[in-house]
């Protein structure tokens, strides 16, 4: 640790802060950190430690399991198909925090798991070097639900097709005033969602009004007073695209405050489904996320670093199913892969 300090010009503590996060280090201070790391091949003891005698069948999972039911399915899915390869997994909370993610995975390393599967968090150059570290030493590691630009293999469904496919589903029935309830643009994975929408608008004839895209900031109490108060203008969307289940949960409590009938005074589709969503009066409208697939490829991708180190990585991204519903508009047909019937 000397070393790197001597050469990125700083003290021995302000190296130990920065790699773990014990005090707060200016991010200009922390890539002279990193630099010298690189040059001097000095490795976290943490992550030195689980790189030399990771043995363990102990496989970590990083992601938010609070904000999300999603997430919780996701998770249960990943566990059954570890156990059946032999591995155990240690579930460990992000809530979606940069902060708390740094914390998370320098846990499962000190715990010495064989490998992490984590939902990759953007805004925190710290996590992002951490993450870069275990992929430079050929630590098994897989990103999940969110695309990340580091050289890791990735699993995640086409948001931008998605959404996409359903605003072009709502054009088709005549719709040309469709808003966009979005979540948050901090996540690849709602920016992804975002530009699908862009996209739409460009491609299909839809009104582009910077009115139409509420900021649901990927939470259901947000949306609701977004979609309410949006509601309320006298030129408000005669459809809706929701960008994730929790929003679209926020999103029809609104519309059913404000008194109007869907699919008939407003339309509302959105991504991803949730338990219940066909038991709602009209049944929703959405693209489901392949929560087999995702999972089963993770896996499939992390044991492969697990047996064999050092192989190029992959994206593996995921295709949703359309489950038509009443909510759009229009009778429920069944469902179709990767766009609407």
């Amino acid at each position: 640790m000397a070393d790197v300090a001597r050469r990125a010009g700083v003290s021995v503590t302000t190296v130990s802060h920065a790699l773990n996060s014990t005090r707060r280090v200016a991010p200009a201070t922390v890539e002279l950190v990193m630099q010298a790391i690189a040059e001097t091949g000095y490795r976290h003891n943490l992550t030195a430690r689980a790189l030399a005698t990771s043995s363990t069948t102990t496989i970590g999972l990083a992601m938010s399991i609070v904000t999300n039911p999603y997430f919780g399915e996701l998770a249960g899915q990943l566990e059954e198909r570890l156990r059946q390869a032999g591995f155990s997994l240690v579930l460990a909370n992000t809530n979606d925090d940069p902060g708390r993610a740094l914390d998370v995975i320098e846990d499962l390393c000190a715990r010495q798991v064989s490998g992490i599967i984590a939902v990759p968090i953007e805004g925190s150059p710290e996590l992002t070097e951490a993450l870069r570290r275990l992929s430079e030493q050929r630590f098994p590691l897989v990103f999940l639900d969110r695309p990340s630009d580091l050289p890791v293999d990735q699993v995640y469904s086409d948001g931008e097709r998605s959404v996409y496919d359903l605003a072009e589903h709502l054009a088709l029935l005549g719709h040309r005033r469709i808003g966009f309830v979005n979540g948050t643009t901090e996540s690849a994975s709602g920016l992804d969602r975002l530009a699908g929408y862009r996209r739409a608008v460009e491609a299909l004839g839809i009104e582009d009004d910077p009115e139409m895209i509420i900021e649901g900031e990927s939470d259901e109490r947000v949306a609701q007073t977004a979609v309410r108060r949006h509601l309320g203008s006298p030129r408000r969307a005669e459809a809706l695209i929701v960008s994730n289940n929790q929003m679209a949960i926020g999103a029809l409590r609104a519309i059913r405050e404000a008194g109007l009938s869907i699919p008939h005074d407003i339309a509302v589709v959105s991504f991803d489904d949730f338990k219940g969503a066909d038991l709602l009066s009209p049944g929703l409208t959405v693209a489901k996320q392949d929560v087999d697939l995702l999972a089963s490829s993770a896996v499939r991708l992390l044991l492969r670093q697990v047996s064999t180190p050092g192989r190029a990585p992959d994206t593996v991204v995921a295709k949703t199913r359309f489950v038509h519903r009443e909510s759009c508009g229009c009778p429920a047909r069944g469902t179709g892969e990767g766009g609407p019937p």
